[in-house]
């Protein structure tokens, strides 16, 4: 797919979430508000950010070697624990409510937005389009650690959430395998995409927090541009994206919080 469009309405406006684009298609927004999320290109009314991206063109080797030493370690380390990866092309309605109420539960440690209705919906139509991809890391006994969760195009992976069972406290049998599950996750998403041709891993933009950046520098991620952004050529589109209720849902602003 050269682009991905999800389309909703808010009230009586129509609603549209661009996804990945390469190349500004302009007179979208008439009588509509476009949404331009993880944008490649500049557009219009934009800001620009930073992501983090790693070549999936480099062989096992390379991107091994690209990483910290301590990732690697870590990685090996892993390896020891009794993992279980689930990869989901098309996950059900059930599964992706299974996400939301466990990332809901991260939230309570890490302090970041939750999956509300409106972001569970749009996991929904991602999925509909074929663009979305559900990974989950499990130990042997079926109990779930982490997830994460990718938009995908012709190219490129995006990791548009992870979350990991960071709020279990009283289970010392769990601490070690909490403790890699992301790591862990991580690399074998890689791995896994890689296998499957696309050139791109995205885990996400820069954010003011220098631990988990620093948890992406690790991975040998690199720093590329990206634009979000709103457009809307209705007095009305622009009263809705104003309001605060509104405004972290509809501009989609995604926080990727590890």
């Amino acid at each position: 797919m050269s682009v991905i469009i999800i389309k909703r309405k808010i009230g009586f406006i129509d609603l549209m979430h661009i996804f990945l684009a390469k190349e500004y298609v302009p007179d979208l927004a008439k009588k509509k508000i476009v949404v331009h999320v993880y944008s490649r290109t500049p557009i219009p009314n934009s800001e620009e950010g930073i992501t983090y991206q790693i070549n999936l063109e480099k062989n096992e080797s390379e991107l091994l070697e690209g990483m910290s030493k301590k990732n690697r370690y870590m990685l090996r380390r892993a390896e020891k624990e009794p993992y279980e990866v689930i990869v989901k092309d098309n996950p059900t309605d059930e599964e992706l409510k299974e996400f939301q109420q466990f990332y809901n539960k991260f939230i309570t440690v890490k302090k970041t937005i939750n999956i509300n209705n409106f972001r569970l919906n749009t996991l929904k139509l991602l999925r509909n389009k074929g663009a979305l991809v559900f990974t989950k890391l499990q130990n042997t006994n079926g109990e779930a650690l982490c997830y994460q969760i990718h938009i995908i195009d012709e190219d490129l992976v995006l990791s548009q959430y992870t979350c990991t069972a960071a709020w279990i406290q009283d289970r010392p049998d769990l601490k070690q395998q909490i403790r890699f599950a992301n790591r862990y996750l991580l690399w074998k998403n890689i791995l896994f995409f890689k296998k499957r041709g696309f050139k791109i891993y995205d885990f996400g933009g820069k954010i003011d927090i220098s631990e988990i950046n620093k948890f992406k520098e690790d991975f040998g991620f690199e720093e590329v541009a990206t634009y979000h952004g709103h457009e809307t050529q209705s007095i009305v589109g622009e009263i809705i994206v104003g309001l605060n209720n509104w405004k972290n849902d509809i501009v989609g602003k995604l926080k990727l919080t590890k």
